[in-house]
């Protein structure tokens, strides 16, 4: 594997001053830019951002009341934690597989089979009574899910140039959250009018569950549009072993803050629905809006991050908007006040979320192309088994502790992430809408 040097990636005073320059343009300059990159949108890529959106759908969908349904029947915090982390765990396990896969097989075989397993564990999830039923069926399907999201970032890069890759990943994120937004506007006010129907309020769940469920089965129209060639092909004539002695290093330290990210992450993000209907007694339709308008405050994030990547790096804005979002924690973990939480809670999910297509895209610059599908495969199990190792534990903090604990130790971990990618990437500076040269050579770092 022939491996190129990054000293392009290092910026100079005089580079960086060139690259402000550059992106010192007048903001109607800027929006007519940005709508140019998102019409050269290749056609496998909106064919996958479709798809992408149809199956988000269904997993946000589950995201928000699964948890509500599972605790209407009874099922404990401890029990909901488990089986959350069960979905999780199926993911990580099919991880590294996955990117095996990826270099072998065309991402269209690997998505349309991932959308229709993603249906199939779903549907079983809501279609089963008994505990030990529902995690088993939460492991299929957070491994039949972990196809898709192991192939999204290197798909995007095949399917991208250097000029809108920024706004494709951003579009890609966006469209995961614009999927977010149906679902928690849309899936509350569904289960508050099925429920007199359905004769329960269980029952009504259960509808609204199966309707998540066959929007993720109709991902496969989509995804049958996309070409069949084969996404970054691994060089098979390096070993494994000299493999990692050489790339080992750069991909452990792109892949540690999602690790620490994850952590937090779990501890907490999965109960917050919980959170406002124990702290506030909020009903299910009102969580769901708020949960919607979270996703709206994280689709404007994601849309202004290529801009603010392009004018101040990738790193930068990956750090700063990440530290941005402790205070509004804070106020999550002490504030009984509810207008103020909310502001809070709408802040926080704008923040955070803002920067994770920007890590993706970096990841993908730093690496080789082939090299992309283990890079991002890697970089997903370690913030889906941090998830799932935390969000057992997160729900048995809160029944005993509350939620000042887990949001507390969730605000260290993310400042912990917050630093390590700082001291890690902070002298390899990249500016979005300009390609990497290269990939750092096994020393540099």
């Amino acid at each position: 594997m022939t491996v190129q040097t990054d000293q392009s990636t290092r910026p100079t005073v005089a580079a960086e001053s060139k690259a402000e320059a550059e992106v010192s343009v007048a903001p109607s300059h800027w929006l007519r830019e940005y709508i140019r990159n998102l019409r050269s949108i290749s056609v496998a890529a909106r064919w996958y951002l479709i798809g992408s959106f149809l199956v988000g759908l269904a997993w946000l969908t589950f995201m928000l009341l699964f948890n509500l349904y599972m605790k209407e029947r009874g099922f404990s915090e401890t029990v909901i934690g488990r089986i959350l982390s069960a979905q999780s765990f199926g993911t990580v396990a099919m991880a590294i597989p996955g990117a095996l896969l990826v270099s072998r097989v065309s991402p269209r075989i690997l998505l349309i089979l991932s959308s229709l397993g993603v249906a199939a564990g779903f549907a079983l999830q809501v279609r089963s009574d008994g505990a030990d039923a529902i995690l088993a069926a939460a492991f299929a399907a957070g491994a039949m899910l972990a196809f898709s999201r192991v192939t999204s970032s290197p798909f995007l890069m095949m399917y991208s140039s250097p000029a809108e890759r920024a706004h494709v990943f951003s579009l890609g994120f966006a469209a995961m959250l614009g999927a977010g937004l149906v679902a928690h506007f849309g899936a509350g006010t569904l289960h508050r009018a099925l429920t007199a129907p359905a004769g329960s309020s269980v029952q009504a769940y259960r509808w609204v569950l199966w309707i998540g469920s066959a929007s993720a089965a109709m991902a496969v129209f989509a995804y049958a549009k996309i070409p069949s060639a084969v996404v970054g092909r691994r060089s098979l004539r390096v070993p494994w072993r000299q493999y990692w002695s050489t790339r080992g290093r750069l991909l452990f330290r792109l892949t540690f803050p999602f690790f620490l990210v994850g952590l937090g992450a779990g501890l907490i993000i999965p109960f917050m629905n919980l959170y406002f209907r124990d702290r506030f007694g909020l009903p299910t339709q009102t969580i769901g809006i708020y949960y919607g308008f979270v996703q709206l405050s994280m689709i404007i994030g994601v849309m202004i991050g290529p801009e603010l990547a392009r004018r101040y790096g990738m790193v930068r804005t990956i750090v700063a908007t990440e530290l941005a979002s402790i205070p509004f924690m804070l106020v999550l973990a002490f504030s009984r006040n509810l207008p103020l939480v909310t502001a809070a809670f709408l802040c926080r999910g704008g923040l955070m979320n803002l920067g994770v297509p920007i890590t993706n895209n970096y990841m993908m610059e730093r690496v080789g192309e082939s090299d992309r599908a283990l890079a991002n495969s890697w970089s997903m199990v370690a913030w889906t088994l941090s998830w799932a190792l935390t969000a057992a534990l997160g729900g048995w903090m809160i029944e005993r502790w509350g939620y000042e604990v887990p949001l507390l130790l969730a605000c260290g971990l993310y400042i912990a992430a917050s630093w390590v990618y700082w001291f890690y990437f902070a002298n390899f500076e990249l500016y979005a809408g300009r390609s990497a040269v290269g990939v750092v050579r096994p020393g540099d770092e």
